[in-house]
């Protein structure tokens, strides 16, 4: 039995936890877990987490990108 788990994804989610962007113990944190560990998603399932997590990860992908670009930029 292997394990399936995407390590840098769950650090993603665990920051949006810190930040208060995702819940633990509500459906989209569960989504997630289930991504994290490469088990499949119903539909509904695909649905929650393409429009509740997905974003959220991009929304902070993009913010770490600027904050990296600012960092870079000063003097």
């Amino acid at each position: 039995m292997g394990w399936n788990v995407d390590l840098f994804l769950n650090e993603e989610i665990q920051d949006l936890v810190a930040e208060g962007v995702l819940e633990e113990g509500t459906p989209a944190y569960g989504i997630a877990q289930r991504v994290i560990h490469g088990d499949p998603l119903s539909p509904n399932q695909r649905w929650i987490f393409d429009t509740y997590v997905a974003p959220a990860l991009e929304r902070r992908k993009e913010e770490l990108r600027l904050l990296e670009i600012a960092n870079n930029a000063a003097p």
